[in-house]
């Protein structure tokens, strides 16, 4: 096990290497794609992510449960610069609820 360090969560995590390489992973693709803020938010939600489960009685972080922190926390995209219409807007509505829910992303 690893010792990791994130944003949004005050202690070392311990997880696996490969869990923390998959982070690394995620966290340099946002940063190149969407820029440095877009990670440091991610960072961020993924850090307070992981304290829930810790405080709720996970011991570690393996692959499968970073996986599925780092593949379904959404940080939000940047505003459109154009305000969507109609049926783009009840899309945007539609992702929305489904992230609040905990669906993850759609479409």
């Amino acid at each position: 096990m690893e010792q990791l360090t994130v944003a949004g969560h005050p202690d070392p995590v311990p997880t696996s290497p490969v869990a923390a390489k998959l982070l690394q992973e995620r966290l340099a693709a946002t940063r190149e794609k969407r820029g440095e803020e877009a990670a440091e938010r991610l960072e961020g939600l993924v850090g307070k992510r992981i304290g829930t489960l810790l405080e709720g009685g996970m011991p570690s972080i393996d692959l499968a449960t970073m996986r599925s922190i780092v593949d379904y926390v959404e940080i939000p995209e940047d505003e459109d610069p154009e305000p969507a219409t109609g049926i783009g807007r009840m899309v945007r509505d539609l992702r929305e609820k489904a992230s609040q829910r905990g669906y993850g992303a759609i479409g």
